[in-house]
């Protein structure tokens, strides 16, 4: 059982501690145990200024807008104007992969559960007007190529979210901005909230870090590392740590005032089971990703310089929120986050990695080249083990330039620690789909297939699991 005294008793004391062991710039994180509220800020939004983290302080949330954006669906369900087994384009005609034919049979669901079978990874520029989103997904989500059959299972679709975003767009007949600051910033009482740099300027605003030489962790060139285009899924939208607890709170409480119980309850209920995550299991709900049978729902964000993280556990009414501006976050986050959600929850979050084991995987299965819109990843084999090259491409290596850092390949090895389940410092878990039978056909890094480059996707045949 977690206490918000105990929380407030130890809050600050280990946010500093463990800013300053992993070199995080600044963070804040706010916790939430029924209706009392602790929160705790550390170091500096910017190390060139040298301005101090306050409460008040915007952060970029990324990826943790998925949640906000499938809060917004969920409500036009409650209102009766979606449904769940809705086709995206009953909302959306123009709405297209390269398929036409499996993109007529997406439907609603399979976006917010990431399996539309699509390339989710899209951050092409667009324009930096009202219809960025309505471009992205009328002129670039049609080039994307359709991995699989919609349905057949799990893969992180940030493509996906853009076209659930622009579907609230048409629904409601506001930008997507509008919409989430109409229909949930406001009813929360956020008040800290920036949808890009000029929204930014009237805060207190963190900029991200990155290893910049003899400098260390310094300030990226600009603000935002990502374009205007995809609102929907995680590029610019910033909010202070008290801002994104809000909506951790209200998922907590069952939806509160703004969201049917009903509908509460089905976004934190696991539907598809994430693959390649051993050591802690988890499924994708509605826009959550979930843990312990749902007694756990959470979200994690991150870009260049950027990281975020929001938890609700329900069944103690508690939520907890982070975010953090460089330096290893992802270990302030597993040492502050995570025992604060466990002891909440008594659902583990983390727990030690799986041992290498003999090879039961041909490693020349494993070989080749694997290529996306965003990233090549080459994988040799040797010495017992998989060499792995990533280099990012495309969009994501546009990225870096416009923060102005280089783009490097990432060298890393990898160790097999199950039938085609390799794990790599740095690199997470990662499977080898079709491994088994031959070549593998898809390599699953960071919840997200790549193809076998070597296949032309003319070729390229539907994977049924």
């Amino acid at each position: 059982m977690l206490s918000i005294t105990e929380v407030r008793d130890h809050l600050k004391d280990d946010l500093d501690r463990l800013a300053r062991e992993h070199d995080v710039p600044g963070a804040a994180v706010a916790v939430a145990i029924g209706g009392e509220t602790a929160e705790a800020v550390t170091g500096v939004v910017n190390r060139r200024t040298g301005i101090a983290v306050t409460p008040e302080a915007v952060f970029q949330i990324q990826s943790v807008t998925k949640v906000w954006t499938a809060t917004l669906v969920m409500q036009l369900v409650d209102e009766g104007l979606v449904g769940l087994e809705d086709r995206a384009q009953a909302h959306l005609p123009r709405f297209r992969t390269a398929d036409p034919d499996a993109s007529a049979r997406i439907t609603v669901e399979h976006l917010l559960t990431h399996t539309g079978g699509f390339e989710g990874d899209l951050w092409a520029a667009t324009t930096e007007g009202d219809d960025a989103l309505e471009r992205l997904v009328e002129d670039e989500v049609p080039r994307l190529p359709q991995y699989r059959e919609p349905g057949a299972g799990y893969s992180y679709c940030s493509a996906g979210m853009a076209v659930l975003g622009r579907l609230v767009e048409v629904v409601r007949d506001l930008t997507f901005a509008e919409a989430l600051r109409r229909y949930l910033a406001v009813p929360l009482g956020v008040e800290e909230l920036a949808f890009g740099p000029d929204d930014a300027l009237g805060f207190n605003t963190a900029i991200g870090h990155a290893p910049q030489g003899d400098k260390g962790w310094w300030p990226l060139a600009v603000w935002a590392s990502m374009p205007a285009s995809n609102p929907a899924a995680g590029n610019r939208l910033a909010m202070s740590a008290r801002g994104l607890l809000a909506l951790g709170r209200m998922h907590a409480e069952d939806g509160g005032d703004v969201l049917s119980a009903a509908s509460a309850l089905a976004m934190r209920t696991g539907r598809v089971p994430v693959p390649a995550s051993p050591v802690v299991p988890k499924r994708v709900g509605l826009g959550w990703e979930v843990f312990g049978g749902g007694a756990v729902a959470g979200h994690g964000g991150g870009a260049i310089g950027c990281d975020a993280v929001l938890y609700a556990v329900p069944g103690q009414r508690t939520a907890v929120a982070l975010l953090a501006n460089g330096g290893n976050a992802k270990a302030l986050i597993r040492g502050l986050v995570h025992p604060l959600v466990e002891r909440a929850s008594g659902v583990a979050l983390s727990g030690p990695d799986l041992e290498p084991v003999a090879a039961g995987t041909r490693p020349d299965r494993c070989a080749g080249v694997y290529a996306s819109g965003t990233q090549r990843i080459t994988v040799s084999a040797g010495d017992g083990g998989l060499g792995v090259v990533g280099e990012s491409v495309g969009d994501a290596a546009r990225m870096f330039e416009r923060v102005g850092l280089p783009v490097e390949p990432m060298s890393l090895r990898l160790n097999e620690v199950g039938p085609g389940l390799f794990h790599g410092a740095g690199a997470g878990y990662v499977e080898f789909v079709g491994a088994g039978e031959g070549p593998a056909r898809f390599l699953r890094i960071g919840g997200r297939l790549v193809p076998r480059d070597a296949v032309p996707a003319s070729q390229r045949t539907p994977l049924g699991g």
